[in-house]
Formats: C-alpha cells, sequence, structure tokens
C-alpha cells in the first residue's frame, strides 16, 4: 500500500525530458523488465503506464509457478525462475505472497504418463525431489482430488503460487528503490523514429528522448507495434477461470492440480478452490475492436467455457459441481505461433525491445523476462539461447492476422499437451 500511494504522488510528477530506457507498460513484465535493469546498474530507467502499476491482466492470473520440464530450454529458463521466486526478498528486498506447497501433475494416457517420465527423470537429473505418488498419498494431500484409477500422479514440491498484484507491486517497489522513475496514469501514444532507428517516446504529456525502448504492454503490445509498421508474431487470447466459495475439505497450502488430458488446473484460495483450464473455446482478440478506454476487467465472459470447464474439472473435483462461484477471472494474455515468449531487440526497429508472447504464464516468467531484457539492452552475453526467444524468429510465417490469430488458439487449445 506504501508504495502505491508513492507512485499515485509520483504520477504528478513531470515527466523527464531523456532517459536511458523507457518502459511501456507496468504489469508484471514490464516491473521485472524496470527492476532486473536498475539491478543490473542502469541509470535513468522510465516506466510508463496508462493505468496503475499491476493493472490490465496481471492481477487476474492464477499466478501458477510452474518449473519442471522436458525441455532443456524451458528448464534452464523456469529454473531461474523459480530460483527467483524462492529468494525474492533477498533478490529485492521487498515480499510477496507466495506458497509453495508443490503440485500434482496427473497424466491418463500413455503419452502423457511418458512425459511425466520425462519430467522425473529431468528432475532427478538436476538433484530435485520429485516423485510419483499412490492415489492414496494423493488424496491426503488434496482431500477434495478423486484420482481416477488408471492416471499416473507425479508430485513436484517446488511449485507453487502467487497472489499476482503483489509480485508486479513488489517489482515496482524494488525497482523505485534502484533510482526507476515509475509514472502511471500517462498513455504512451507512439514512438519518435529517426533514420530507422527508434529515438523516443511519444506520450500524452510530451516526448521522452531516448534509445531504447521497452515494449511490454500485454495484450496492447501487436496494436502499438502496428503503428509503426511491425508485424510482432503475438496476439491476446481470452483465458478465464473461476473462485469457488469455501469448500469442505479444501487445506490452505495443498498442492496445486494440473490435468493434463483435459488440461484443467485447480488450487485452493481462501478456503474454496480456483479453477482454470485450456482449449475450451479459445478465442483471440484485436484490440483495435474496443474502444480507446478499455479495460481489462470489462473483458465479457464466456459463459459456455465456464459451464464446460466446470463439467471436465468436476470429474477429478466432484465439489466443483455445485460449489457456488464468487469469482470470475479472464484476462488476455499474449500467445505466439509456437508457445514462447517474444524477448528481444526488433531487427526491423533497432531500440525498440518487445517482451510479449507470455503464453498464460507472465507472472511464472516474468523473472526470466526481466533478465533477458536486461541482457539486451547491456549488449550482455545471454544466460541462454536467445535466439529461441527472437521476435524476428518466425520469418514470413504468419504474415496475415488470419493465419497468426488461428495458430496461436489453436497453441492456446493444446496448451497442456505441447512441450515447449
Amino acid at each position: 500500500m506504501e508504495f502505491l500511494e508513492h507512485a499515485s504522488r509520483e504520477r504528478q510528477l513531470t515527466l523527464p525530458k531523456t532517459a536511458d530506457v523507457v518502459i511501456i507498460g507496468g504489469g508484471v513484465l514490464g516491473t521485472s523488465a524496470a527492476f532486473h535493469l536498475a539491478d543490473s546498474g542502469r541509470k535513468q530507467v522510465v516506466l510508463l503506464d496508462r493505468g496503475p502499476i499491476g493493472s490490465g491482466t496481471t492481477p487476474f492470473a492464477a499466478g501458477q509457478t510452474g518449473y519442471l520440464n522436458c525441455d532443456e530450454f524451458a528448464l534452464k529458463f523456469g529454473t531461474y525462475c523459480i530460483e527467483f521466486f524462492e529468494n525474492f526478498a533477498e533478490r529485492t528486498g521487498h515480499t510477496i505472497d507466495f506458497h509453495q506447497p508443490g503440485s500434482l501433475r496427473v497424466a491418463l494416457t500413455d503419452t502423457f504418463k511418458r512425459d511425466l517420465e520425462g519430467r522425473h527423470d529431468a528432475a532427478r537429473g538436476l538433484g530435485h525431489p520429485v516423485e510419483f505418488l499412490s492415489h492414496d498419498r494423493a488424496r491426503e494431500l488434496v482431500p477434495t482430488f478423486h484420482p481416477p484409477d488408471d492416471c499416473r500422479i507425479l508430485f513436484i514440491p517446488r511449485d507453487g503460487w502467487v497472489e499476482p498484484k503483489s509480485v508486479a507491486v513488489a517489482y515496482a517497489a524494488a525497482a523505485r528503490d534502484r533510482g526507476v522513475s515509475i509514472h502511471t496514469g500517462v498513455n504512451a501514444q507512439g514512438l519518435d523514429i529517426v533514420d530507422e532507428r527508434v529515438r523516443g517516446v511519444r506520450t500524452c504529456e510530451g516526448v521522452i528522448q531516448t534509445e531504447h525502448v521497452v515494449l511490454a504492454a500485454g495484450a496492447w503490445s501487436r496494436q502499438f507495434g502496428q503503428r509503426h509498421g511491425l508485424n510482432l508474431r503475438t496476439v491476446p487470447v481470452r483465458h478465464q477461470a473461476f473462485v469457488t466459495a469455501p469448500v469442505v475439505g479444501v487445506l490452505a497450502e495443498q498442492p496445486i492440480v494440473r490435468v493434463t488430458e483435459p488440461q484443467v488446473y485447480v488450487r485452493p484460495e481462501n478456503g474454496g478452490l480456483l479453477c482454470g483450464g485450456y482449449g475450451y473455446r479459445p478465442l483471440s482478440l484485436d484490440m483495435d475492436d474496443f474502444p480507446d478506454d478499455f479495460e481489462i476487467p470489462a473483458l465479457k465472459a464466456d459463459a459456455v467455457y465456464y459451464q464446460q470447464l466446470t463439467v471436465a474439472a468436476s470429474k477429478f473435483f466432484p465439489a466443483l459441481s455445485d460449489a457456488v462461484v464468487v469469482q470470475e477471472r479472464r484476462g488476455l494474455p499474449t500467445i505466439a505461433p509456437d508457445g514462447r515468449l517474444l524477448v528481444s531487440e526488433c531487427k526491423e526497429l533497432p531500440g525498440l525491445i518487445v517482451a510479449s508472447g507470455c503464453g498464460v504464464g507472465g507472472i511464472d516468467r516474468s523473472p526470466g523476462v526481466g533478465r533477458v531484457v536486461a541482457d539486451v539492452v547491456n549488449g550482455d552475453q545471454s544466460w541462454i539461447n536467445a535466439d529461441m526467444l527472437s521476435a524476428d524468429r518466425f520469418g514470413d510465417d504468419y504474415r496475415s492476422d488470419r493465419a497468426l490469430r488461428a495458430q496461436c488458439e489453436e497453441i492456446y487449445a493444446h496448451h497442456y499437451h505441447e512441450i515447449y
């Protein structure tokens, strides 16, 4: 609260005329970038958002963390992220509402049972504790969970979840501590481009001259790029979840349950259950179809999605079938055609660094995104294969909006079925 009050006062300050780096977007990716840049020694970093810190899709996320993957790139990236969350206060000087009860990953068919074996082996290779659980043990950990007879269950102790807005606010506070100038209520209207390179950001309160702009505008990132002739291969796709009133048997620190084939996840939330899922009526959106003052809370619900999700999840959590829903969550996370992040400088427009394509995992991936952004701006050798995240990696593929949106909807529809 103290930081938010300070940020409210800071918006009254005059915008600087120059900056080393300007970040557009005060969600979890933009604030992580601000922290990592300042922590790396960058001076004169400015962060802009037309709304408050941690608005947009960030506060509606489930906030789940899950690092274990058979894919070597994803495993390395995810390991950095989970270690950051485990040491968040030591790294930033600010606390977050982080819970680490682990997760149960449940597979019903041979294909995904083999995937569990691969994840098990990957964790063991790193010396991380994981184990296959009996059905009885799984029910002890999650009393409201009814696993089917023929499923396999992998327990991943390092997984967890976090209250999402607490992360964005903590990043922003830590960035401010390190000298970042944060200005909310300021709309970034476009870029000043000279000799085909970024030279400034135009805002509702004037121009900030800079040679580095980080575009972390969430659902609006593609739209912003189009103003300058960029065809960023990332689109917002609607994602929904719901929270129930308290349910008998729910434990405050019970593990997350992820069931691969129906693509549902369930975790505790204030004595009730938070439930979400993938593949139910995927829909990508064009932000130009919304009015200029549109904000994520105004996103309309898809009642059929909620109905289908409830039916699917109730097979494993029968209590959901008649639980009282007290909150509906929905947001517009961004998806790329291969399901990976876009975090790189744009070759077509030097000076513009994109941070997008969160893949319904922006909270979870935010530490790694911030670190990559800092590496790009500083010209440092990357700790991962940065080409995997290049905004230009698709070449001439998915140039049309129709092809791009169809592919991104397909990626979303099989989020738990693909291994990245």
